[in-house]
């Protein structure tokens, strides 16, 4: 079999071992209410911005009653594969006039009331520019509950 052949069908069989990550839309987090709260950049909770979860999603709040909320939110209950059992999960708030998921929201990834936030479909190397509306929410990242919330 000439090497080329091989190592595209060994790249073939890796790519299909990962696996894809599903998604789903959601309505709200009632189901997430551990997840409840404000989070403050790098654990700071009297700077802005600061990213808050509630029954109704995803909003951030850049101080002086600038308060933007994600419209829409997608939850990937897969993403850390079909065998996780840890507490961290992964979201993508997301406004329909973006076209693509601009943001991706990991909470409790690594320790309980950690959240960061990172481009996912902007702003990664080579791929297109994260638009100035949303980069507000990279900002603050990594954010930390706050103990008031």
């Amino acid at each position: 079999m000439h090497k080329s052949i091989a190592m595209a069908l060994s790249c073939v069989a890796c790519l299909a071992a990962v696996g894809p990550v599903a998604a789903v839309s959601i309505s709200d987090m009632k189901d997430f209410t551990a997840l409840h709260g404000r989070y403050g950049p790098k654990g700071d909770c009297g700077k802005y911005p600061q990213v808050v979860i509630d029954a109704v999603g995803f909003a951030l709040d850049r101080g002086q009653g600038k308060v933007e909320r994600a419209p829409t939110l997608e939850y990937a209950a897969s993403y850390f594969g079909q065998d996780y059992q840890g507490d961290a999960h992964a979201f993508f708030p997301f406004w329909t006039d973006a076209g693509p998921n601009p943001l991706l929201v990991l909470v409790n990834d690594g320790k309980p009331g950690a959240l960061a936030v990172s481009g996912h479909d902007f702003g990664w190397e080579g791929g297109p520019p994260m638009p100035a509306r949303y980069q507000p929410w990279l900002q603050g990242s990594p954010y930390a509950k706050c103990a008031k919330s």
